[in-house]
């Protein structure tokens, strides 16, 4: 059994588009082993704001 850890990282400045992005990468990420979501909020002075995520998943291959 081999086993594969990745990671899809998702950034937006817009809440609401993040939000979209996430749902979106859950949904293609549905046949994986989800081990762990990070998210994080980044203010940059008092206008900007980045949004991210960390997406970290495994699929479980099996070869004979």
């Amino acid at each position: 059994m081999t086993q594969i850890t990745q990671v899809v990282t998702i950034q937006n400045n817009d809440i609401v588009q993040f939000e979209l992005d996430i749902n979106r990468a859950l949904v293609d990420l549905k046949g994986f082993f989800i081990l762990d979501i990070k998210y994080n909020t980044l203010f940059i002075g008092e206008q900007t704001v980045i949004h991210s995520a960390l997406i970290i998943f495994q699929q479980n291959n099996y070869t004979i």
